[in-house]
């Protein structure tokens, strides 16, 4: 049996050391207010009409892809941007999905969506 006397956490008021701070957060940091969303995404992809081909294993950029805003930000010209996750499906069917991260959305682009 190991003797944990004199360890640090076998002490009942014992906390641990709060996480250093990263990026442009000060640690400890409160979870983000998230929000699901849609986003709308041949607002967001624009496709080329010079290019009329199709790819049938490619990403389906069409309709709308369920995300996640986490932030608000604004340009200097004044428009609204929000940082999303969100996800995107191949045009093939295949069940694995692609999460495109922390993504800057024209406000524009986005309507609000209910989860079930």
């Amino acid at each position: 049996m190991t003797d944990t006397s004199n360890m640090c956490s076998s002490s009942e008021n014992w906390q641990p050391p709060p996480a250093p701070a990263i990026a442009r957060f000060a640690a400890p940091a409160a979870a983000p207010d998230v929000r699901p969303v849609w986003v709308l995404l041949e607002q967001v992809v624009r496709h080329d009409p010079a290019v009329a081909r199709t790819v049938g294993d490619g990403l389906d950029l069409t309709g709308r892809a369920k995300g996640f805003l986490l932030e608000w930000l604004r340009s200097s010209r004044g428009d609204w941007l929000a940082v999303v996750h969100y996800e995107v499906h191949f045009a093939d069917g295949r069940e694995t999905t692609q999460w495109w991260r922390d993504q800057r959305v024209p406000g524009y682009a986005l309507l609000p969506r209910q989860e079930r």
